[in-house]
């Protein structure tokens, strides 16, 4: 190590050194009484202290005069102790002082002191160390030092707490780097002596190799706060798929000369700055409180890319956003080469980007997108009987529209190659839909004109009879113009928020209702909630709701009685009706409906409990109330994208009299309400009546004339007799979630048990579990340590199962496979992923999530095998 001279005050000295000083002139005997030692002027203690037996005076002497004056005061009955910074004293007042000297005080007495150790490290006294004693005197905390018991002070525990005082912390790699971020910490450490900073930087190099290396240079340069934001920056311009690229080596010496002082680091030593670098900045995105600052971190470290001339590199990025418009743009490219495995790989890239999660919409827009691809490979099949297509819409065209609504109109204004990828998957699905919203109209006017007799289809007229009616203390909630796509939405939400279970009549999933012709409020609501088919209003509903339930009591609350008073949401009316069991209660909102007059306050046709004023509140009272819920709609609706169609002019959007036209169906018969008997109605979504609005209803499409219907009970034993309890899991289409292995795996244990398993190679990997990745974890320290912080945990054995299999399947099972993977019914699933990722999930880290909507179970193996066994392939 190069030694540079320091320029120092003196120490100030303990009641030990002077103590010392005492002890070391009675055992010469020296006849001098007084001891000068070179010592900062300061003394706090009594002027007098008793040192074995001995009575010691001590004088603090900021100047020679006051030595001299403190010198001809001394009585010979005291040993007289000088503590002065003066060196200049002069020989005639030396030869009065013990020795003939001014003794320095021993800096490594003090430090070994203030650590309350009873020896120092030889080491610390050679002229290498000297530094580090004055150091430690400077960074003593108030509180002083944290105390060793009597032990030896070693050199290597005081440059560790040295590093601990200077930079903030224990020291490791991940500590330095964040302490760059703390412009006041970086300036009083280039505030330093020289010859300390050179001690630290040499000792932390020698611990942590490049990353400190990298970090010093940089602070060095002056460009201490773009450390991690390089690292981000770095990680591409040395990733091994940007190899020899010209632009690559360009930015990797712009980088050298730029911020290292045109020293060269090897590629390897770069690598590991970046991947400390990454993995900090990563930890701060998933924490609450930094996540502002990483998302600061990432623009910068995208700045600097640019100024690298190297910003076409950023699809290599998981960090930058520049990386994640890039993987966008790719999946645009996939979409508009209409090459599904592409679409599927550019998602997983999208999905698999650590900004991922700051662009929720950007992402969802995304995977509808990929979901409307699978639609289009789908095969085209069309029902042939009204049932057949109502059910069909409600089970799989319902969910079309739900993504489509998603991707007519997302924000692709950072990536307009996306702008052109969805205008043109949008047309295509449109095209789709169009054929079979013609289908389902032409169905629909041969049953209307034959009597629409049914035993099977449920109408708005006989639905509270056929739906409601079976279940004890029902909760009927007709959310006026809901449709299946908003329905299919607002389930997720209802299931992730609280506990209910949902079930229907229907063995094989969730069943439609007809709307009543045309489908209007005034038509279609009035005849659900009176139970027969009429015209009417509220004041008519009311009545005709109490009519349906004779020898009970019943209320229906509309719009207007659904606010409370000051401090309130929910009307006191409606609260103390829904936790009456005894009493049936109707509520109606309007949220949706309104929103197709006014337009969403979203901008769009997504619905969340949230976004429905009074859903989430009715929901919350019937959940404590233990009620069971009938969820469901009058009509649904269209929206106005498209260019509207000129038609003949009417005083309703979606209904006239006349004759059909092109995009227009004739409907006759008991069903239809208006005009005598007899409407034309359009089953084209562009054609409207009257002035422009948001949406409409009242048409022919399937969109408008399915109601969806949901059913939650509180328990299973709520479920009516003959009805099916539903998988959450069990409702979306095939296209809806990614592909994966269907087929559940479980363990050697199980597998003789399991005789309907007809793929016994599954099982292979656990024909030996005692070494199986699952078991190794749950064996690990990290895990046995994660499991004190986590109540109500799956057991280790389960969560080894739960690992081997999803590693088995590839790292991801849809929640059915996992769900009998570890023995969990599958609607209990989110909540034991929930409990099981606390386990797996150290430090915010996605190890075990789900995905696609809920309806996967992921486990990323790699960050698995790193975070517990410290394995990084």
């Amino acid at each position: 190590m190069s030694i540079t001279t320091m320029t120092t005050q003196p120490p100030q000295a303990s009641r030990a050194v002077i103590e010392a000083a005492v002890r070391r002139v009675v055992a010469r005997d020296d006849p001098e009484r007084i001891v000068a030692l070179r010592a900062a002027p300061e003394w706090r203690e009594p002027a007098y202290i008793d040192v074995d037996g001995h009575r010691v005076e001590v004088r603090a002497c900021g100047t020679v005069l006051a030595v001299l004056d403190a010198v001809a005061a001394h009585s010979d009955d005291s040993i007289l102790v000088l503590l002065t910074p003066c060196d200049d004293l002069g020989d005639s007042l030396l030869a009065q002082i013990a020795e003939h000297e001014l003794r320095p005080v021993n800096r490594f007495d003090l430090v070994r002191e203030a650590f309350g150790a009873r020896l120092a490290d030889p080491r610390l006294s050679s002229r290498q160390w000297l530094w580090l004693a004055d150091a430690l005197i400077d960074a003593q905390p108030p509180g002083g030092w944290p105390k060793l018991g009597g032990g030896v002070l070693t050199l290597e525990t005081a440059l560790r707490t040295l590093a601990s005082a200077r930079f903030g912390g224990e020291v490791d790699a991940a500590t330095l780097l964040a302490w760059t971020m703390r412009s006041t910490a970086v300036a009083r450490y280039r505030a330093l002596s020289e010859v300390e900073r050179d001690g630290l930087r040499q000792r932390l190099e020698s611990e942590m190799g490049s990353v400190a290396t990298a970090v010093f240079r940089l602070v060095g340069q002056g460009h201490a706060a773009d450390a991690v934001p390089l690292g981000l920056a770095a990680s591409v311009v040395f990733d091994d798929r940007a190899g020899r690229r010209q632009v690559a080596v360009q930015a990797r010496v712009r980088i050298e000369e730029r911020f290292f002082g045109g020293e060269r680091l090897p590629v390897q030593a770069v690598r590991e700055f970046t991947e400390t670098a990454e993995s900090l900045w990563t930890r701060w995105l998933g924490d609450s409180v930094l996540a502002k600052q990483a998302e600061q971190v990432a623009a910068r470290a995208q700045q600097i890319l640019v100024e690298l001339q190297a910003d076409s590199l950023a699809d290599l990025s998981d960090a930058l956003t520049l990386g994640f418009d890039a993987r966008l743009s790719a999946l645009g490219e996939a979409l508009s080469a209409d090459n599904l495995s592409e679409v599927e790989k550019a998602l997983d890239r999208v999905r698999g980007h650590r900004m991922a999660g700051r662009h929720l919409n950007e992402v969802r827009a995304a995977e509808m997108a990929v979901r409307l691809a699978r639609w289009l490979h789908t095969p085209l099949d069309i029902p042939q009987t009204l049932d057949a297509l109502a059910v069909r819409h409600m089970r799989e065209w319902g969910w079309v529209d739900r993504a489509v609504a998603t991707v007519w109109q997302p924000n692709t204004a950072r990536v307009p190659r996306l702008k052109t990828a969805y205008a043109t998957l949008y047309e295509r699905a449109r095209t789709r839909r169009t054929e079979l919203d013609q289908a389902f109209a032409q169905r629909l006017a041969a049953w209307t004109e034959r009597g629409s007799e049914t035993d099977e289809l449920v109408l708005a007229e006989n639905l509270l009879d056929r739906v409601a009616r079976p279940l004890s203390a029902p909760l009927l909630i007709v959310l006026d113009g809901m449709s299946a796509a908003v329905a299919s939405e607002l389930a997720d939400d209802i299931l992730a928020t609280w506990n209910w279970i949902e079930v229907g009549r229907r063995k094989d999933g969730r069943e439609p209702a007809l709307a009543v012709i045309p489908s209007m409020t005034r038509f279609s609501r009035t005849s659900l909630l009176c139970g027969r088919l009429r015209e009417g209003t509220q004041r008519d509903e009311v009545p005709g709701f109490r009519s349906l339930w004779p020898g009970r009591r019943s209320a229906l609350f509309h719009k207007g009685n659904l606010a409370g008073d000051a401090g309130a949401k929910l009307d006191n009316a409606l609260l103390t009706a829904i936790a009456d069991l005894s009493t049936v209660v109707g509520v109606v909102l309007n949220a949706v409906d309104e929103s197709l007059d006014k337009g969403p306050t979203s901008g769009s046709d997504s619905w969340s409990l949230t976004g429905v004023a009074y859903l989430k509140e009715v929901l919350a009272a019937a959940w404590s109330a233990g009620r069971s819920v009938v969820l469901t709609s009058d009509h649904g609706h269209v929206l106005n994208r498209d260019a509207p169609v000129a038609m003949e002019k009417s005083s309703s959007a979606r209904y006239r009299v006349g004759k059909p036209g092109k995009g227009e169906v004739l409907l006759t018969g008991p069903r239809v309400l208006a005009e005598g008997g007899e409407v034309v109605v359009p089953w084209d979504e562009s054609i409207r009546y009257t002035a422009r609005h948001e949406g409409y209803h009242g048409g022919a499409s399937p969109a408008e004339m399915v109601i969806p219907i949901l059913v939650f009970v509180p328990s299973a034993r709520h479920c009516p007799s003959g009805w099916q309890v539903y998988d959450p899991s069990q409702h979306a289409p095939a296209w809806w979630t990614t592909a994966v292995s269907e087929q559940p795996v479980v363990t050697a244990t199980r597998k003789k048990a399991d005789k309907g398993l007809k793929d016994e190679a599954l099982f292979s990997v656990f024909e030996a579990s005692g070494d199986s990745l699952g078991t190794r974890v749950v064996q690990s320290t990290p895990f046995e340590e994660q499991q004190g912080f986590v109540r109500n945990a799956p057991t280790a054995e389960q969560i080894a199962e739960l690992i081997d299999g999803l590693a088995t399947a590839g790292g991801k099972l849809s929640v059915n496979a996992a769900a009998a993977l570890v023995g969990q019914a599958p609607a209990r699933m989110r909540g034991y992923v929930s409990q099981a990722s606390r386990l797996l999930n150290l430090d915010g880290y996605g190890v075990l999530t789900l995905t696609d909507g809920d309806a996967a179970v992921e486990l990323d193996v790699k960050l698995l095998k790193l975070q517990f066994l410290g394995e990084s392939g």
